[in-house]
């Protein structure tokens, strides 16, 4: 042990009279031909850096973006300004975020950049900005500016078309309303009937009740009845519930044969 300390402390040595005055050391290992012939590790000894390492290395450049969006999400401090750069680079998080920094100023002037930030955060896929972006529609922030409420009705028709819940009943409310995209319940319907017809059983439990509506035809009922089987096989309680209640107000019959059954 004393000999491999003392042959440790000479190569050591050697290494550092090698190396040249004022240039920088690192660690390196000791060549082969003189560490012993055993399958451990060669020693480290202090030597001539290689390009690229100690004092000479060129530091790997940080991502500001990412800096901030590394405070964002641990919930540490992060300014307007940073945040809105973050948001521009097309961070969904981000311009979720700051469309909710945005609203909650509760500044007239400026709560329609916050439904702009919250249709582009949908756009980028954050679907949790899509409720707040259709509040904000039906409180007509867009009233004045006709391109971007032409990009938030595509937007929202193009999600309505893929499946989405949130933003086809958005629509169907808005077009009966007639507002902010028009009076359009043909369309309302044909949203509809689409999903109802695609299996959506709070789409078809919906339908049912617009055919019921009124004094329906008795066409209109027995498409009912369709829909509200579909409804009535939901996995969700009170769609379900509705669906039976309302198929016993219009088949008797299966009043008495639920009750028969055990």
């Amino acid at each position: 042990m004393i000999r491999a300390l003392a042959l440790m402390s000479l190569l050591a040595a050697s290494f550092a009279i090698a190396a040249p005055a004022g240039a920088a050391t690192c660690m390196v290992r000791v060549p082969e031909s003189l560490s012993s012939s055993s399958e451990r590790a060669r020693p480290m000894v202090p030597g001539k850096c290689k390009p690229g390492q100690g004092a000479n290395r060129v530091a790997k450049p940080v991502d500001p973006l990412k800096q901030i969006r590394n405070r964002m999400i641990a919930g540490k401090d992060v300014s307007y300004k940073e945040l809105q750069t973050l948001a521009d680079s097309g961070d969904d998080l981000a311009q979720l975020n700051l469309a909710k920094r945005i609203e909650a100023d509760n500044d007239p002037d400026t709560i329609d950049a916050a439904a702009r930030y919250y249709r582009r955060a949908a756009e980028n896929g954050r679907t949790s900005a899509l409720r707040p972006l259709i509040r904000l529609l039906n409180a007509d922030v867009f009233l004045d500016q006709p391109k971007n409420l032409a990009s938030s009705q595509e937007l929202l028709e193009k999600l309505a078309a893929d499946g989405d819940a949130v933003a086809r009943d958005g629509l169907i409310a808005m077009y009966r309303a007639g507002k902010p995209f028009g009076l359009n319940p043909a369309r309302a319907d044909e949203l509809l009937v689409a999903s109802a017809k695609g299996g959506d059983a709070k789409a078809a439990l919906d339908l049912a009740f617009v055919l019921l509506s009124g004094t329906p035809e008795p066409a209109e009922i027995e498409a009912a009845k369709g829909y509200l089987k579909v409804a009535a096989a939901s996995e969700t309680l009170n769609i379900r519930t509705m669906a039976e209640n309302l198929l016993r107000t219009l088949e008797p019959q299966l009043t008495a044969s639920t009750e028969t059954t055990p």
